[in-house]
């Protein structure tokens, strides 16, 4: 005996009109309920998607902000760093027209009016540059009058370079390296006189200062007199020598 809740038990007790009814009337409250959750889960879905739309564009408009913000600040910070650049070399530029100024005053101070200064003979405007050899360098400096009477100085010099080499404190003969003979160390001047040669370093090697001595042999016009003087070296050339 088949059981009435089965497909065919309903067919033989409802009849087949009747069993076919009802089976329309199941189709279409499937059907309609099924469309109605699927529009109410579509509208959900509408709602969820157009939240995170709104979400998103907010998300791009807060990056895009922030790059404008970031771009703006690189901005400030690049125009401060040229500004500061920019000051740091006209400062510098400044110093050293201040400090050739002094030199040049100094100088000339000593040749005008010599009563200014100290008795004897002075070593100024010591300087070094480079050439256009690549680790060649040039050296110069003045021998400048500072006594009253202002006769002619003889006499000549000597030349140390002091120097650091792997850390350890070492001395050059200068004119050695600069190929100065004892003809190019003499002096024979009335005010002042000039002496400038071309030194090259080993790479390894920081210059530090420049040891002058000067001698005046005892003749007829002059008394015997030396004395040693100590040139810093020039702050843009207390590098490796390379």
């Amino acid at each position: 005996m088949t059981p009435w809740w089965t497909f065919n038990g309903l067919k033989k007790k409802l009849g087949r009109f009747q069993f076919l009814l009802l089976l329309i009337a199941i189709i279409f409250t499937a059907g309609y309920w099924g469309y109605e959750l699927g529009a109410k889960l579509q509208s959900m879905l509408s709602a969820k998607v157009e939240e995170q739309d709104d979400r998103l564009a907010k998300l791009y408009q807060e990056l895009d902000n922030k790059i404008r913000q970031i771009n703006y600040i690189s901005v400030e910070l690049e125009v401060e760093r040229r500004a500061n650049v920019q000051i740091q070399e006209e400062l510098l530029t400044l110093r050293e027209e201040l400090f050739s100024l002094r030199r040049e005053l100094n100088f000339y101070q000593k040749v005008v009016a010599p009563e200014l200064v100290a008795d004897g003979i002075s070593v100024e405007q010591f300087d070094v540059e480079e050439t256009n050899i690549e680790g060649r360098y040039r050296f110069r400096f003045a021998l400048v009058q500072t006594n009253n009477k202002k006769r002619y100085a003889r006499g000549y010099i000597r030349l140390q370079l002091n120097a650091i080499k792997n850390e350890v404190k070492v001395n050059y003969d200068m004119a050695e390296l600069a190929g100065l003979t004892k003809e190019n160390l003499k002096f024979n001047f009335h005010y002042f006189q000039y002496f400038e040669g071309e030194f090259e370093l080993e790479s390894e090697v920081i210059a530090e200062a420049l040891e002058v001595k000067v001698i005046q042999p005892k003749t007829k016009w002059q008394k015997y007199k030396a004395f040693t003087q100590v040139l810093e070296w020039p702050d843009s050339q207390q590098i490796s020598l390379d």
